[in-house]
């Protein structure tokens, strides 16, 4: 399968939030780097598609809980 490189904002509402978001980040066994910005993390992650989707469905639930 082809690796893929895909860009995931995902906005923030306060600094306690971004570090729970960025904490739980760390504990992924993914091939990713994120950056905290004003109101917002950036996620750059690399993979086969599925590992990219995967990803995003993870990560979409960490803001959510």
């Amino acid at each position: 399968m082809a690796r893929v490189k895909r860009t995931i904002n995902l906005p923030v509402t306060d600094t306690g939030q971004m570090l729970e978001i960025m904490k739980k980040l760390g504990t992924l066994e993914a091939d990713l780097e994120a950056e905290s910005r004003l109101g917002a993390i950036r996620i750059y992650a690399s993979g086969t598609e599925e590992q990219i989707r995967t990803l995003e469905l993870k990560v979409k639930e960490f803001r959510v809980k």
